[in-house]
């Protein structure tokens, strides 16, 4: 403040003495005083007693501005009384003009001369020249925090705004649309600015736009990312952080799903959690969302030492405070398992644990029979024994009509529970069942993501079996939010009979717009930087999956985005039969014998050597354009 007054001292010195050449100096005195006085309040009512004059903004300036011309009457008034009211006018415009440059001139030099510093201490080479695509308003506030930023460098932006042609916008100049990229590139690079990179700072939300965006990167190797959506937010040094890369959830065609029902935290609120296959991609986000709902302990079951170990230390590290056990143990170890119940009596079990990888199982029967079926028939009978409330099968859409032996034993798994749920009859205290199907989950262990992604790394080819493969998909975090809705569901209507709960998977994708996706994220171009192979159909899959069997009575689930399917179940006595037989061929590990064995309850199944089944009536299928 004490600065300001004596700017304003010098500036009414410079136009009442220099300017106008006013010689009274008692006048000259008492108007000065007045007009301190004047000028205090005024610079105190625009605060800029709390400018810091380094981040001076148009906002601080006005204020300044209505300070000045506040202080300008006053002055033009204490002169109009000693030499007559011609000055007035002259003194309030000058007064106002002086003023104002004497506040807000050493204000804006200290801006410019801190940012030309900055700009000076990070090496050129250091901050990464990047091409901006969105809407005005959130590409001119990405291009101030970048010019805060020791990162990047805004050095043009694309537009769909018309008016914005052959402008620029904070000394970046506005290159035309989406579609004018490459001539903006070549501009760029003409001026020694090496883009790499295309950010998009506006709402695109509709995969369609990101998909546009993504190919008109790809076309000139440059990479995508997007801002979050609370940019201001971001500290500018930090904006390298908040900066994400367009992920493959970002295009495709579906809705994410999100349902948050209430029953979820009811059901599991103090209760004791017991999940198989803990550390595997679904169980892992089963055990960290449970721990969201307060559980009263989660005991987490897996056979493989490194996922548990995992899985062990992330919820550590996460949720303290959240009681767990790690046990080490195989869902066909019978025995063990039983330990396990026995101890912690868990109320609410989710059975994550198989083997799922299509082509191993088609040469490893027996070992997809005992995990899948053995082990579902472990912990199902074990949960009843130990009166758990309710016992989940995450169960796969390959369960229908099935042509592998993964898809055959995870459909005698479904059989299984669907059976047991039946057999307890109208006992309320005892374990119900329930089954939750879904197809193809993004970026799990095993699934063509992150084949695609190692392909990639590696410089292609990517191995497509198929040009009109397609698979349903949806997101980790949705799938197990789905099950544990589905898990309270279950345990809340208390159903019958047992159902089949088949998630909305939205449309099928298809496989070859998927590698073409991947490949343009990471900046290349399909079939010309990367190659795309076509390999043929594996052993055990289908070009098409389905999620219901057609004599399956679909009927509305409970809760969104799902359906009830009545699946054919068994009687529990040829259940017990059907399993002795099938355990005992498994032991004996011949083939011919597996697969009769298993076609005993799936007589749907389709062998490996039987044809292709039929493509489901409904051919909507999704093409990422």
């Amino acid at each position: 403040m004490a600065c300001d007054l004596l700017l304003l001292v010098m500036a009414q010195v410079a136009l009442l003495h220099v300017v106008l050449n006013w010689k009274s100096p008692s006048g000259l005195a008492v108007t000065i005083s007045l007009s301190l006085v004047m000028g205090f309040l005024a610079l105190w009512a625009a605060n800029a007693h709390r400018h810091v004059w380094g981040r001076v903004s148009l906002h601080d300036v006005m204020g300044l501005f209505g300070a000045a011309f506040g202080v300008a009457v006053t002055t033009a008034a204490l002169v109009s009384f000693h030499v007559g009211m011609a000055a007035f006018s002259r003194v309030l415009i000058g007064g106002t003009v002086m003023y104002v440059c004497a506040w807000a001139a050493p204000r804006l030099l200290m801006r410019l001369w801190l940012e030309w510093y900055r700009g000076r201490r990070v090496p050129a080479s250091n901050v990464e020249p990047v091409l901006v695509y969105g809407s005005r308003g959130r590409t001119e506030q990405f291009i101030k925090i970048a010019a805060e930023s020791s990162k990047y460098r805004v050095v043009g932006f694309l537009h769909d705004d018309g008016s914005l042609s052959g402008k620029r916008l904070h000394g970046v100049d506005a290159m035309g649309p989406l579609s004018a990229i490459g001539e903006a590139l070549l501009r760029l690079r003409a001026k020694q600015h090496d883009v790499k990179r295309l950010v998009i700072a506006g709402d695109l939300e509709r995969p369609d736009e990101l998909a546009e965006a993504l190919v008109a990167a790809a076309e000139h190797g440059l990479l995508l990312c997007r801002l979050p959506s609370l940019l201001s937010f971001v500290e500018p040094s930090r904006i390298g952080e908040a900066m994400q890369a367009v992920s493959i959830e970002d295009i495709l065609h579906r809705d994410q799903v999100s349902i948050q029902d209430p029953r979820v935290p009811v059901s599991l609120a103090g209760k004791v959690v017991l999940v198989t296959g803990a550390g595997g991609s679904i169980g892992s986000e089963l055990v960290r969302q449970i721990a969201l709902h307060r559980p009263a302990s989660i005991v987490l079951v897996e056979s493989c030492e490194h996922n548990l170990y995992q899985i062990d230390m992330q919820m550590s590290q996460r949720f303290p405070r959240v009681p767990r056990t790690a046990a080490l143990c195989d869902v066909r170890d019978r025995a063990a398992l039983a330990g396990i119940f026995a101890r912690y009596r868990p109320a609410i079990v989710l059975h994550a644990a198989a083997l799922k990888h299509v082509p191993l199982m088609e040469t490893n029967l027996d070992q997809a029979i005992l995990t899948n079926i053995m082990g579902t028939h472990n912990v199902a009978t074990l949960a009843a024994d130990h009166g758990a409330e309710i016992m989940t099968l995450v169960s796969t859409d390959k369960a229908v009509n099935p042509t592998s032996i993964m898809g055959c034993t995870k459909r005698w798994a479904e059989i299984i529970c669907q059976s047991l749920d039946e057999a307890r009859g109208d006992d309320p205290s005892a374990t119900r069942f329930a089954c939750v199907r879904f197809g193809n989950v993004l970026d799990s262990a095993g699934s063509v993501v992150p084949l695609f992604r190692q392909q990639i790394s590696a410089g292609g080819p990517l191995t497509v079996t198929h040009r009109d493969m397609t698979r349903y998909f949806m997101t980790i975090p949705e799938a197990c939010e789905l099950i544990l809705v589905a898990t309270a569901a279950t345990a809340q209507t208390r159903p019958a009979r047992s159902q089949v709960f088949v998630l909305d998977m939205g449309d099928p994708i298809r496989i070859m717009d998927l590698a073409e996706r991947m490949i343009q994220l990471h900046g290349l171009r399909p079939n010309h930087d990367i190659a795309i192979e076509f390999v043929g159909l594996r052993p055990g899959e289908k070009l098409f999956e389905e999620l219901a069997h057609r004599d399956e009575d679909l009927t509305p689930a409970p809760f969104p985005k799902a359906s009830l399917a009545r699946a054919r179940g068994c009687a529990i006595d040829h259940l017990e039969i059907a399993l002795g037989r099938v355990f005992h061929t498994a032991r004996q590990g011949d083939d011919v014998d597996m697969v009769d064995a298993l076609t005993a309850l799936v007589p749907e199944y389709a062998g490996r050597q039987r044809p292709e089944p039929a493509r489901p009536a409904v051919e909507n299928f999704v093409t990422v354009h």
